[in-house]
């Protein structure tokens, strides 16, 4: 290929690239009058227009050198990378740096109104030249930010540079852009954030799906059956049913991917069915359901236990509290379908309390999406991959996947997404992704898809009592700031107060603080605890900001005073003191402004209004309300009953059953109680819920969603989305954030993306798409293996930890003196411990793994939660802890560790008696 011919079929990347004024003066063959022209271009049509009149000039050089000339004249003016890829006639990497432009342009409105270069352009060190930087500063200084911001937009866009984006994002964080940074960093918008808004303590079942199953029905009647060549069918398919199925019971391993409310569970049902009667008397089929939570586990043991009730097939489930080894091994051993959570799966295994995997020839994966990381899903299949690349011969269960979408992983642009979708069907050793192809109409008729629509709404003009709490925080973090260099301490900055990303960086403070190490250990533990403490003050005072934003001043301040009401003074040292005496000095001025008249709350106005209209529309509308913190779900549940308008839907509220930041959660009976109060007729007509509702929950009435400034990634926009089944089902996001609408919009088109992502794998050479499996499952392996190596040079010492208090450090008792029981609880066997501790009734005794719990244990100087005391086997008075209360000190490194950071590290320095009862209990 010419030179020229080169250059015409790159043009088109080079035109979108170049700034013709910056390579001008590299080039000698142009006469005067046509670099007069190209400036000239550049000025009155812009970018593209003077770089088409440049390349149109240089396809008709004839001198001497002229090729060699331009590529010279591209690397001096710093377009490196687009002069290499000509060079080598590859432009791979500048098409991967292209894929993030598009997401950049549709959040451009929000980052030239809202980002001021100068904040920016000092961080930014990729993707500008620095006769653009020159030119974006003079902007900016003449014509004001927006017009600099869209200068820096207009070049950055035009980037050769493969590492614009990253640095780009870099920059808006080092700005302290957080709200920006979330919508676009690829690399933090995970599933696994902390606080409630990652909240999976619970989902229901999709009840709905089994409805097919049922013969009787009008509607089961109307449906065409369908019978494959085996035994007679437990349960009648639909047609797209029938397809979802065919690749798993031709035996398998499958990803079933369908949306919410298509029938998953009894495509499940009848896979398993269908696989039991393949078994022999000689050979015993076995299969194993896994669930991600407790109370799903009960729904699909009900469901299977309902359908299999007349059948020889025996379901039993293995969840909770029925979970001791004797339960475990006695279930598996004597069941045919076996319900569990997938920890329980794990540990069992791990302990070989069930041999191996070979154990079941059937598992399935329920919201199989979560084969990620440390998930347990990812260490069931570790072992998995492990037995078969170490032993082929060894026999293994067939794997079944289900979900309503793959996601997206960390990817927001197509190859990535197919990569995530390669390695999540490298992690489940899938042979095929099954998704509906030939039935789509039948699919379509039988789905419903809610109508979605974004109100934006704006917030309140003025807000004094806002402008008090920041105040407060203001203070505390000037505290903060004089206490410890906060930069040593965390790589993430300080972050809008008010937000998420501002409860990330508490955490990540008070996670630094426990592997603090000073010279000075009593000046170490001083600094902690204060930090700790101010920390946690500034935790509440954000989310009081969160309140006030989201609902009514008299609700935050409500939050407020339980939190100050609660402490105790006499755990107090200077700091609580101080911190409580800064509060006192404004409680008044606090009090004086929720107590009056001041401005309604534009979104609680906005949200009445879609409230009177879709009950006005339809009385008998069911409404599940998304709120990002159990503090705003209690706040908004208030502000419905009080509001007389709105009294009437009998509001009930549905978090999770952890007990996050010394809020209980809510036990499995009142979950139950909830959603059956929101199911009757005459019950509650509005279900306000944080995450917890996200996944699985399943309600036949419900016909509008609203999700209260509530946006995550593209999975949970289509769980959220799924929750309304009924016909004319709406979903509406109702933010005060533009960034919000925009990510809404990106998910959306991401969810497209997933979508063509998977056909596009579908139509690959099926022995092509298993030897990429193959490929990605060799490189993880090796790595397995790398890291056992390194964790068997690691345990050649026999460390010994202190653990430390979590707030205060004082010394509580050192890892020597732990010994495990049950597997996994860890108990103190020193003396001495119960002196330091505070005890008190525990609020909710009971049993576990034959583990009577009694009372809580507390630090005796600062009061942090330790764990609890319990009785077992006629052992009385057993500390067993909670590890995340403490930091651990390596004795003979001095280095310390969160139990986060550590993980079973510390496991391997606990030991495990054969015979606890000999051991002398303090």
């Amino acid at each position: 290929m010419s030179e020229k011919e080169i250059l015409q079929r790159y043009k088109k990347y080079i035109t979108e690239i170049i700034q013709p004024s910056c390579i001008l003066q590299y080039l000698d063959f142009f006469k005067q009058d046509e670099v007069e022209r190209i400036k000239a271009r550049e000025t009155q049509e812009g970018l593209t227009q003077a770089a088409s009149l440049l390349m149109d000039l240089i396809l008709s050089v004839e001198a001497p050198g002229w090729y060699r000339m331009f590529l010279d004249s591209l690397s001096n003016a710093g377009y490196n990378d687009l002069s290499e890829a000509l060079e080598s006639s590859d432009f791979t990497a500048i098409e991967k740096a292209n894929v993030n432009k598009e997401l950049v342009r549709k959040l451009s409105p929000s980052l030239r109104h809202d980002v001021h270069p100068k904040d920016i352009l000092l961080h930014l060190h990729e993707g500008l030249l620095q006769a653009q930087r020159e030119e974006i500063e003079q902007v900016t200084e003449r014509f004001g930010a927006h017009h600099g911001m869209s200068k820096l937009l207009d070049f950055l866009l035009r980037s050769d540079n493969p590492k614009w984006y990253n640095a780009f994002v870099d920059s808006l964080a080092a700005g302290r852009y957080s709200s920006l940074v979330c919508v676009l960093d690829e690399r933090g918008d995970t599933d696994d954030q902390s606080g409630d808004e990652q909240e999976m303590e619970m989902s229901y079942s999709e009840e709905a799906e089994m409805e097919s199953l049922d013969p009787n029905t009008e509607e089961a009647l109307k449906k065409p059956r369908y019978d494959f060549e085996v035994a007679p069918r437990l349960a009648k398919l639909r047609d797209y049913q029938v397809e979802l199925a065919e690749p798993a019971l031709k035996g398998k391993n499958t990803i079933i991917c369908a949306p919410t409310g298509s029938g998953k569970t009894v495509v499940a049902v009848e896979i398993c069915s269908q696989h039991l009667k393949q078994g022999t008397e000689e050979q015993k089929k076995k299969v194993a359901f896994l669930a991600n939570t407790i109370p799903l586990c009960q729904q699909q043991m009900d469901l299977f236990q309902k359908y299999f009730g007349n059948t020889e097939y025996e379901v039993t489930g293995l969840f909770g509290e029925s979970t001791s080894a004797m339960a475990v091994s006695v279930g598996v051993e004597s069941y045919d379908i076996v319900v569990m959570t997938p920890k329980i799966l794990e540990m069992n295994l791990e302990n070989y309390n069930i041999p191996g995997l070979s154990t079941f020839t059937l598992i399935f994966f329920d919201e199989c999406h979560n084969t990620i990381k440390n998930h347990s899903y990812s260490a069931i299949m570790k072992m998995y991959m492990d037995t078969k690349l170490g032993n082929p011969a060894a026999p293994l269960p067939q794997i079944v996947g289900l979900t309503a979408s793959v996601g997206t992983g960390k990817s927001k642009n197509e190859h990535g997404i197919r990569e995530h979708i390669y390695n999540l069907c490298a992690s489940l050793d899938t042979d095929t992704i099954s998704t509906v192809i030939k039935h789509v109409e039948e699919l379509r008729a039988h789905v419903i898809v809610p109508h979605k629509d974004t109100r934006i709404v704006k917030s309140r003009a003025c807000n004094p009592f806002m402008d008090i709490v920041l105040g407060l925080m203001a203070h505390v973090e000037s505290i903060v700031a004089k206490t410890y260099n906060l930069e040593a301490l965390t790589k993430i900055p300080m972050s809008t107060r008010g937000s998420q990303m501002y409860e990330q960086w508490i955490v990540e403070v008070q996670r630094s603080c426990r592997v603090l190490k000073l010279e000075d250990e009593e000046m170490e533990r001083q600094v902690c605890r204060k930090l700790v403490t101010c920390t946690e003050h500034l935790r509440k005072y954000n989310d009081c900001l969160i309140i006030s934003e989201d609902a009514r001043v008299v609700d935050a301040l409500k939050y407020l005073l339980e939190y100050f009401n609660n402490l105790d003074p006499a755990y107090f040292d200077e700091t609580d003191e101080k911190l409580a005496r800064i509060f006192e000095e404004k409680r008044s001025d606090l009090q004086a402004l929720a107590c009056e008249k001041v401005q309604e709350n534009p979104k609680l106005l906005d949200l009445q209004l879609v409230f009177e209209e879709q009950y006005r529309y339809n009385p008998s509308t069911r409404t599940i309300l998304f709120v990002k913190t159990r503090a705003l779900a209690e706040a908004i549940k208030q502000w419905v009953l009080e509001t007389s308008a709105l009294a009437h839907l009998k509001p009930k509220v549905l978090i999770g059953r952890r007990k996050t930041d010394n809020i209980s959660g809510m036990t499995l009976s009142n979950q139950k109680a909830v959603l059956d109060a929101f199911k009757s007729e005459g019950g509650s007509k509005l279900l306000i819920a944080t995450s917890v509702a996200d996944e699985g929950i399943d309600i036949v009435t419900c016909n509008l969603v609203l999700l209260y400034d509530y946006v995550g990634n593209v999975i949970k926009m289509v769980q959220t989305r799924g929750r309304g089944r009924a016909k004319d089902s709406r979903c509406i996001l109702i933010t005060s954030k533009t960034e919000h609408a925009v990510k809404e919009q990106i998910n959306i088109m991401q969810e497209k993306i997933v979508y063509e992502s998977i056909e596009e794998i579908q139509k690959v050479n099926h022995e092509v798409f298993l030897s990429k499996i193959k490929k990605i499952q060799m490189n993880e392996k090796k790595k397995r293996d790398f890291e056992r190596q390194m964790a068997v040079s690691k345990k050649k010492h026999t460390d010994v930890y202190d653990l430390l208090c979590g707030t205060c450090f004082i010394t509580a008792c050192t890892s020597d003196e732990l010994r495990l029981l049950q597997e996994h609880h860890r108990v103190v066997i020193s003396k001495s411990f119960s002196s330091l501790c505070n005890l008190k009734p525990h609020p909710k005794p009971k049993f576990h793994d034959d583990i009577e719990m009694k009372q809580k244990i507390s630090c005796g100087k600062c009061n942090r939660d330790w764990g609890i005391m319990g009785t077992w086997k006629g052992l009385q008075s057993l500390p067993l802890l909670k590890t995340d209360g403490f930091a651990f000190l390596n004795r003979r490194t001095q280095q310390k560790r969160s139990w986060r950071a550590g993980g079973n590290i510390f496991l391997d320095c606990v030991k495990k008696p054969e015979h606890l009862e000999k051991i002398h209990w303090a």
